[in-house]
């Protein structure tokens, strides 16, 4: 059966419509498809700039830095003692000639022979004041104790607790005068060292005089030695 007119009209027109259909569908599409990339493109291009910039602005801050630490040497260099005036740094004061490690010798009555061991240093920013730190230990035999009142017992304690103070004192004209600040310890006949005096006597020696609390004290020369 063949159309009529009227049908074919009606059959063009419905096709021409879903050709517009597709073809307005399809421009929409396309449009929103270039906005898309217009748009990733913008953001693209924002964040290279905005990675640009930092960059830059890290470059700027360490280059500020760079020169601000150069300045600072420069002007420290300026400053130091010495620099660019011919005159020398200060010297640090030197030690003094009592200053170090002292050792001696003596025989006490009743308590066989005795070695004395002296540290002595100069006090920090305090001209002719000096610190001690002294330990003897005597060895309670030999002649001087007689053979019944030997004591291994006694040496022995001696040696693992000797007579130990720490002193403190001042250049007296030509000798240090040292008192106990604290007594660390006592030996076996309960002796501990109350004071002691230091007077140069020939090169690299001290004339020692020592007293003690409780016992008679006595004398030595020590001699300077290493630690």
């Amino acid at each position: 059966m063949n159309p009529t007119p009227q049908q074919r009209k009606m059959i063009l027109i419905c096709g021409a419509i879903v050709v517009a259909s597709y073809l307005i569908h399809s421009a929409i599409t396309f449009a929103r498809q270039q906005e898309y990339m217009r748009q990733q493109f913008i953001r693209a291009q924002q964040q290279r700039a905005k990675a640009e910039a930092q960059a830059k602005a890290k470059a700027k801050a360490k280059a500020e830095k760079d020169a601000a630490e150069k300045a600072a040497k420069a002007t420290a260099a300026k400053a130091a003692p010495g620099a660019k005036t011919g005159t020398a740094a200060p010297k640090p004061p030197a030690p003094s000639p009592y200053a170090g490690v002292w050792t001696g010798r003596t025989a006490i009555d009743g308590r066989g022979t005795c070695t004395l061991h002296l540290e002595l240093t100069d006090k920090p920013g305090e001209s002719n004041h000096f610190t001690g730190f002294s330990s003897m230990v005597c060895n309670n035999a030999g002649p001087l104790v007689g053979r019944g009142a030997m004591s291994r017992k006694a040496l022995a304690l001696n040696r693992m607790d000797p007579e130990a103070s720490i002193l403190s004192g001042t250049l007296e004209k030509t000798s240090v005068e040292l008192t106990a600040e604290k007594t660390v310890g006592a030996d076996s006949n309960g002796c501990s060292t109350s004071s002691l005096s230091l007077t140069p006597f020939g090169k690299g020696q001290l004339a020692a005089e020592f007293k003690e609390t409780t016992c008679q004290g006595g004398h030595m020369i020590l001699r300077k030695g290493r630690r």
